[in-house]
């Protein structure tokens, strides 16, 4: 049977919750059920994944198959199931996550009659206990197929969301930069260059743990992972710089680049201000060489508004102003 969506799970070490995200994907309809596939890629872990991804291709074969690869973290787990999928439609499920299940299968069956070129849903944040702390919705026309236009690129976007075409993204030759962290941002941006028609599905089906210790969005983790987002950001400027598009999707690839951006310099600007900032000054001199569109652009971030510190900062040769920036949060 043909398979209408591929899944892919990005796992390493995650024995503690893997059990948890794969059994959350068996539908219990089995016509249903074989339209997925899910491809569990093992990014060389040292734990029990193997053995407990090996136990749902045991027991559905159908539906489940086991990748085993060695370490090159997450985006070369994403780059190798993207050539290995089978699915008309690919979805990225994090193995420290798990679906809803019975909107999955809502899910799987809009997308066997589909064709648009992006299906997006709504997801909602977790914690341990399974316990919904915050749910998070798309901002379109629910239940319809829109125009790419209909995205506002202010509004939430998260790789949580979206569904691809398959062949869309085989098409742009995509690929995920590997050894590094972070690299989800990517995949929710070149990609959709691809989209011309999507469809906002009103259900929510993904689950995003939050506040697991370890995980890339703790607090700590990001800070002393600066420079690999630097690296992902630089990496999007060199596709924004080659891309060839209409206004409303650079409008887009614009927003979702400045959004990250401004994240790496409020972190160590305002967020952080006893880090060392000389990875910051370093990427900012390698951001002026790249693309001096990126670097005017990010000069447009203000606190509350009103004060415009990446500019002061940069004008006052890289030096600190902890005072104003204080009076301004």
């Amino acid at each position: 049977m043909n398979k209408a969506l591929t899944i892919i799970i990005p796992t390493y070490n995650m024995e503690k919750y893997l059990d948890k995200c794969l059994r959350s994907l068996v539908i219990e309809k089995s016509d249903t059920l074989a339209l997925l596939e899910v491809l569990v890629v093992i990014d060389g872990a040292t734990d029990k994944s193997l053995e407990i991804a090996n136990q749902y291709q045991e027991t559905h074969p159908e539906t489940f198959r086991v990748i085993e690869k060695p370490n090159g973290n997450y985006g070369s787990c994403i780059n190798r199931g993207l050539k290995e999928a089978t699915g008309k439609y690919i979805k990225i499920l994090d193995a420290d996550d798990y679906a809803v299940t019975e909107n999955l299968e809502k899910l799987v069956l809009f997308l066997s009659q589909s064709d648009v070129d992006l299906v997006i849903t709504n997801f909602q944040k977790v914690n341990e206990r399974g316990e919904i702390f915050e749910s998070s919705k798309f901002y379109a026309q629910p239940d319809t197929e829109l125009n790419f236009s209909a995205i506002d690129p202010k509004k939430t976007m998260e790789m949580h969301m979206v569904t691809y075409k398959t062949e869309n993204l085989r098409a742009l030759g995509y690929t995920q930069t590997e050894k590094i962290s972070y690299t989800d941002q990517e995949w929710i941006f070149m990609p959709m260059v691809t989209v011309q028609k999507f469809y906002y599905l009103d259900i929510t089906v993904y689950n995003y743990l939050w506040g697991r210790e370890g995980q890339t969005m703790d607090a700590a983790v990001y800070l002393k992972s600066q420079t690999q987002l630097m690296i992902v950001c630089l990496a999007m400027i060199r596709e924004y710089k080659n891309c060839e598009t209409d206004f409303t999707h650079k409008a887009y690839l614009t927003e979702r680049l400045y959004k990250n951006l401004k994240r790496i310099y409020r972190t160590a600007l305002v967020d952080n201000p006893d880090v060392d900032l000389q990875p910051l000054i370093a990427f900012d001199g390698l951001l002026k060489r790249q693309s001096r569109d990126a670097y005017k652009l990010v000069s447009r971030c203000k606190l509350r508004g009103r004060y415009p510190y990446i500019w002061v900062w940069r004008l006052l040769k890289y030096k600190r102003t902890p005072s104003l920036i204080k009076y301004f949060l």
